[in-house]
């Protein structure tokens, strides 16, 4: 009997120990007129968190190519003209970035590299040109006075050169093409990468260009921008949750470009020094489908 008691009055203890939690838990509203606490959490914008482009992510590593694989190869320069739609993605922001970093244009996300010292610029030699891109690396300073940059000087008295891509309309490629026996398939890598400035007037003799000179302030080596490419989206006209990085855009191909100069026994001349006006783009069509021929009579039986 007294075991009984003694059970019971330590079952309503417990009991009324747990009801006593369970009001002190309840119980822990806010005074009317106090401010809430901040949620610990910071509040995202989008409904998802954002996995696929992070800072962390790396790019897709190429293939080892042995020179005895490479049964044909071809050198192949393009003309990536922004002013077309497709490429818009590749154009705009113009100047600075969007959304504190998080897109740029091509230009200024290779300014930004440069500037950060994770690419590094190579001058463009008007007597070597395309033979050798990388003969003689140029500074940063070059490349803002070669691309049209303002200077500004502070308070401190330091100066700050800011870049204008408004005038950078166009981006020229290196690419080689070749032709993987152990695999038995047609790959293509890009090797060089150049903006294109247009120049409207001669900064020291203010003498106007009519039509605007074409210049090539720096070019970098399209492998050393990968990591930067693969870690930066690109804006999706038609859908904001699929977004791709700069470095999707050139491994799938989704850009617009015309073929102007090819490797040949003239010495890598451009089109334009042998054809003019349309006979140009029919050229560039010519060498085009001669890519896509080479491909095929491989696969004839």
């Amino acid at each position: 009997m007294k075991a009984m008691k003694y059970l019971c009055g330590l079952g309503f203890l417990a009991l009324w120990s747990f009801s006593l939690c369970a009001q002190q838990a309840v119980s822990t509203t806010i005074t009317p007129g106090n401010t809430s606490v901040a949620p610990a959490m910071t509040p995202m914008n989008t409904v998802y968190k954002k996995e696929n482009i992070i800072p962390e992510k790396k790019p897709v590593p190429y293939a080892y190519i042995r020179e005895a694989d490479v049964m044909w190869a071809k050198d192949v320069w393009r003309a990536i003209d922004l002013r077309q739609r497709m490429n818009f993605p590749l154009r705009y922001p113009l100047s600075g970035k969007m959304s504190d970093g998080e897109r740029y244009s091509l230009y200024g996300l290779l300014i930004e590299g440069i500037q950060t010292e994770e690419i590094t610029p190579y001058a463009y030699v008007p007597n070597v040109g395309w033979k050798d891109p990388f003969s003689r690396r140029t500074t940063l300073q070059e490349v803002y006075i070669q691309a049209g940059g303002d200077s500004i000087s502070q308070a401190d008295g330091s100066i700050e050169v800011k870049y204008d891509g408004t005038n950078i309309r166009k981006f020229e490629v290196q690419e080689q093409w070749f032709f993987d026996k152990q695999h038995s398939v047609m790959k293509v890598r890009i090797i060089a990468l150049a903006p294109v400035n247009y120049v409207t007037y001669n900064k020291l003799t203010f003498e106007e260009y009519d039509p605007p000179r074409e210049m090539i302030p720096f070019i970098v080596y399209f492998p050393e921008c990968r990591r930067l490419f693969a870690t930066h989206s690109i804006y999706n006209a038609n859908n904001d949750a699929q977004s791709i990085s700069f470095d999707d855009l050139f491994f799938q191909r989704r850009f617009a470009s015309t073929i102007i100069a090819e490797s040949n026994v003239y010495g890598n001349r451009p089109l334009t020094s042998f054809k003019l006006g349309q006979d140009v783009l029919l050229e560039a069509e010519k060498l085009k489908n001669n890519l896509f021929i080479m491909e095929h009579d491989l696969w004839e039986y």
